[in-house]
């Protein structure tokens, strides 16, 4: 036989494992069943929640919107800020980007940075925003200043960083780079073949700016060993300064004064950004005089260093031709400083076919640079020349500061060194001598690391020297160091100067007095800290000592934890007072500061005054709603609570009490809004009537709040019209 489950009311019979009398007790012992909730219970009570919770997010969504102040709220002007067009390498004017708070709560800024792809180039010069409290509707400022370093558009941000929600924030902050360039129609010119001493037909050069700035060209300069063979004419370009797609020119002639190629440049000095472009001139000279043979067609006397011996070379002269050659004359087409004819051999004789015949040439450098000149050997036929070229060489020194600024050091403390490098931009050597002036204040400069003394600088080479400064007294002090060598024929000097200086302290109040305070309140003092002095202040702490601690506190401030105050700057301390008793109670705040004199202990004073206590009165005392048909709703009655007291006045709940509570509606206002009502404030609640019967229906609205005196309840009286009541 099988074991089969039981279901509903069904029972085993008798004999299947169980007696009668125990399954009639089992059946006994079984709880009743439960009654199910039905589909609509559960409806029903889930819109119930519903409409709960959105009464209650309305309820909030209200009193957020009438009495939650706005966040913090940093708003731009400009916005985005424009610093216009600036020349490339140049700073401009300083403008002023403007930041204002247009929430309700102050908005705590911590600092301002200046972020983007140009960050670099624009330069915050100075700003009152970080590390402050911005209240609302107050506003701070940053200068900022732009230098380009290319041309094109300029663009970053100013990036506001704070403790608030919208933190950071941001702002554009544009520009542009302009500068000049100019450009050539050509980069060559080539003239062809021409007889020594004819000129040929000129050819025009077009100069213009092709940048975004007005570009100025001072000169226009001819270069090179054979720039006396070309002529410029009409020359509109030398200085002159040319707008944005302006244009001039000049052209260019050829008169070659000797036989062969001839070559020289066009250079221009202009404040184009880059280097201008060079125009190449070429031209060749051609001989149809005697045959003459020359061994050299040019002497080059190299580099000679100025104020040297004289130097000579000499050139030979040949008769190629089946003739004798006389009649020749010697001499130099230029007049020339360097270059002279010291001996020669060819001129008042006749030249046998196949003799040579020498000049000599001498070049004596009198300044630094290329020397050039001619040496023309003339007859009836024609006039050969030779090229003479020498070049000037003498040491230049190039300081990379000529000025070394210490600035205010305190006496008798020493700074960082500062070093000063020297190179020789010259084109030939020099062996220095390095020198310390004595004077009145060159014992407050000594050198630290020399690298200069009595070292041989090569064209190009640099070399160092260290310099340390240590005043001994307040105010300037100034002394040079001079270069001098004896390939140099003057010295080159570097000024040295720095101050000596010293801090002070001084505050805006001798003696804080905070005045009356009530118990369990506060009042806050701000303190400013000033240094009048010449160095920077170095405040390293402050404290608050006094009987009671909780009786004054040290807050904060710019002066803490520590500070640097420049001279002629500020920082401020925060103080609070909150009086632990009544009476009159003293304490002293403790500076810890480096200056030469200012106080260190300053005296707080305060007087603790009983506690405030908030006093309730309610206007007015009776509402009366008059008559109002049955299961209709009145007009909303307005009880106005004001808090007469000197505390805040805390709502705990309002109730209706009496027989006729039924027939009253509280009306959420104001005082269910507002967590505290401050002294001198106050909130409203409405009422509103609706008799469920007719007759005569009184109650009692009774204000619960944590005042311990004043009025507190509402007499509310109506009537009920109709309803068969």
């Amino acid at each position: 036989m099988w074991d089969l489950p039981l279901r509903g009311d069904e029972r085993p019979p008798p004999g299947l494992g169980l007696t009668e009398e125990e399954h009639v007790a089992a059946r006994e012992a079984e709880p009743p069943p439960r009654r199910r909730r039905t589909v609509q219970d559960r409806r029903a009570l889930r819109r119930k929640i519903v409409v709960a919770l959105i009464l209650l997010l309305l309820l909030g969504a209200i009193a957020y919107l009438l009495f939650w102040p706005a966040p913090p709220k940093a708003v731009f002007h400009p916005a985005p800020m424009s610093m216009g067009q600036q020349r490339v390498g140049f700073s401009s004017e300083i403008q002023v980007l403007s930041i204002t708070n247009e929430g309700e709560r102050p908005m705590p800024v911590s600092g301002l940075l200046v972020r983007g792809p140009s960050a670099g180039e624009f330069e915050v010069v100075s700003e009152d925003c970080s590390a402050r409290q911005l209240a609302a509707l107050a506003s701070c400022k940053v200068e900022l200043r732009l230098t380009p370093s290319a041309v094109g558009s300029r663009e970053a941000v100013a990036e506001l960083q704070g403790d608030f929600r919208q933190a950071p924030v941001s702002v554009a902050v544009r520009g542009i780079g302009i500068a000049p360039m100019l450009q050539v129609s050509a980069e060559e010119i080539t003239f062809g073949s021409g007889d020594v001493g004819s000129t040929s037909s000129a050819s025009t050069v077009t100069v213009s700016n092709g940048g975004t700035a007005p570009l100025a060209i001072g000169a226009v300069d001819l270069q090179g060993a054979s720039r006396g063979d070309f002529r410029r004419q009409r020359d509109g370009c030398t200085s002159v300064t040319l707008q944005p797609g302006e244009e001039c020119s000049f052209r260019v002639v050829f008169s070659p004064r000797a036989a062969g190629r001839r070559s020289a440049e066009v250079s221009f000095k202009s404040d184009s950004l880059g280097a201008a472009p060079v125009i190449r001139l070429e031209g060749k000279g051609e001989w149809t005089g005697p045959a003459l043979a020359l061994s050299r067609e040019s002497l080059d006397f190299g580099d000679r260093l100025v104020g040297s011996a004289a130097e000579t070379l000499s050139v030979e002269v040949t008769n190629r031709h089946d003739t004798a050659v006389s009649g020749l004359s010697i001499r130099l087409l230029e007049d020339s400083r360097v270059f002279s004819i010291v001996r020669q051999t060819c001129s008042g004789r006749a030249i046998a076919p196949g003799e040579a015949c020498k000049i000599e040439v001498s070049f004596q450098v009198v300044e630094e640079g290329l020397s050039a000149s001619t040496l023309a050997i003339g007859q009836e036929a024609g006039t050969l020349q030779v090229e003479l070229t020498g070049r000037g060489v003498a040491p230049r020194l190039a300081l990379e500061s000529g000025e070394l600024e210490f600035g205010s050091v305190l006496v008798g403390e020493e700074t960082s060194r500062q070093k000063i490098v020297v190179t020789n931009e010259g084109t030939a050597s020099a062996e220095l001598e390095v020198v310390v002036l004595d004077g009145q204040d060159a014992a407050a400069f000594s050198k630290q690391g020399d690298g200069c003394s009595q070292k041989i600088l090569r064209q190009g080479d640099r070399c160092a020297l260290e310099i340390e400064f240590r005043p001994r007294r307040e105010g300037g002090h100034q002394a040079e160091v001079v270069f001098g060598a004896a390939e140099l024929r003057d010295v080159e000097r570097a000024l040295l100067s720095g101050s000596g200086a010293a801090s002070r302290l001084t505050l805006n109040l001798e003696m804080v007095e905070f005045g009356n305070v009530r118990r369990t309140t506060s009042k806050d003092v701000h303190l400013t800290a000033s240094n009048p002095g010449t160095a920077n202040l170095g405040i390293r702490g402050a404290r608050v000592v006094t009987e009671v601690a909780s009786d004054f506190r040290l807050l904060g401030g710019s002066c803490l934890p520590e500070a640097e105050v420049p001279p002629g700057a500020t920082c401020t301390l925060s103080l609070r007072f909150i009086p632990g008793t009544e009476g009159r109670l003293t304490g002293t705040l403790e500076l810890e500061h480096d200056g030469l004199t200012g106080p260190r202990r300053v005296p707080l004073a305060g007087t603790g005054l009983p506690p405030p206590t908030p006093q309730i009165r309610v206007r007015p005392r009776e509402l009366d709603f008059g008559p109002q048909p049955v299961g209709q709703r009145s007009m909303i009655f307005t009880v106005t609570i004001r808090n007469e007291g000197t505390g805040g006045l805390e709502f705990s709940g309002f109730d209706l009490i009496g027989p006729g509570r039924d027939d009253f509606q509280i009306v959420p206002a104001t005082c269910q809004a507002v967590p505290t009502i401050l002294a001198g404030s106050d909130c409203t609640v409405g009422v509103r009537f609706v008799p469920s019967s007719a007759g005569s229906r009184r109650a009692t609205l009774e204000v619960r709040s944590n005042a311990y005196a004043g009025e507190s309840t509402v007499e509310l009286v109506g009537s009920g019209m109709g309803g068969g009541g």
